[in-house]
């Protein structure tokens, strides 16, 4: 039986290609391509001869019958714009139709935005939460982001130019937060790493083009529940002692350096339990 190559191609810098990810692009007959125009960049850069497939058809539905069909007589490999194939990009239906005609799927790692991204953000983490790209409408968007947000992981998402403001807004007013990686154009010549503010990565890249991959934490997932009862503790004693809340929000955050909204609703509750 024939052999389907899921290969990964650079991200920006044609540079990126792996030897063996070269070798395998010139001897099959046949790369299917998720845009030819994008793929054609690399196949001259490198002198690859290979023939380009489109993975869709003119109605945007994916050939899997056309694919099918090559596939059973010939060794195929399959790429799409930039980075690994199936993360954010089409590939698991083509990898699933192999798999169930019986051929064998080999994997040519190569480089992924998602991985580079996290590598330079900075952040010490044993895993992460990976949600691609965000859907469109808010409700969607938090009964996406909201089961993650539980988990003490960061939170990866891939994000357009047209969206990027929207997004950093969203992600600020929803969930509150303040620190932010952002990482733009990786491994092209005008790549960025931020890591700062949400209120300055929204000026920053308010007007930027590039594709974005965003990092982010639920800052309050990090406090223990001992740490949130020697502050609710410090926060008690602070009413009983008729420290302003404007002041004792401040104190408790130096403290803990964390934002004081954070402790703002715990403060309620306490000021309203020994107000009844």
């Amino acid at each position: 039986m024939s052999n389907l190559y899921i290969v990964g191609t650079p991200i920006g810098n044609l540079d990126d290609l792996t030897f063996r990810a070269l070798t395998t692009l010139k001897n099959v007959e046949f790369i299917f391509s998720e845009d030819k125009r994008v793929s054609r960049k690399l196949l001259s850069k490198y002198k690859i001869n290979s023939q380009l497939v489109s993975i869709y058809k003119p109605n945007k539905k994916l050939n899997i019958n056309y694919f099918i069909g090559l596939l059973n007589t010939n060794d195929l490999a399959f790429i799409t714009d930039a980075g690994s194939p199936g993360i954010s990009d089409p590939a698991g239906e083509f990898v699933r139709v192999a798999r169930e005609n019986n051929h064998k799927i080999i994997t040519i790692p190569g480089v992924s935005a998602l991985t580079s991204a996290f590598s330079v953000s900075g952040i010490e983490s044993k895993g992460f939460s990976f949600l691609g790209f965000l859907p469109k409408s808010n409700k969607q968007k938090i009964d996406l982001i909201d089961p993650f947000m539980k988990v003490d992981l960061p939170i990866v998402i891939y994000e357009s130019p047209k969206r990027i403001k929207a997004t950093l807004e969203f992600i600020k007013d929803q969930y509150k937060i303040n620190k932010i990686f952002i990482a733009k154009e990786l491994t092209k010549l005008y790549e960025t790493l931020f890591f700062g503010e949400v209120d300055e990565a929204i000026e920053s890249f308010a007007n930027e083009k590039g594709e974005f991959v965003i990092i982010f934490m639920n800052e309050n997932s990090e406090i223990s529940k001992s740490l949130l009862e020697k502050y609710d503790k410090i926060l008690i004693d602070g009413y009983e002692k008729g420290i302003k809340g404007k002041n004792l929000l401040s104190l408790i955050s130096d403290l803990s350096g964390i934002r004081k909204g954070f402790f703002y609703d715990r403060w309620l509750k306490i000021k309203n339990k020994y107000e009844k």
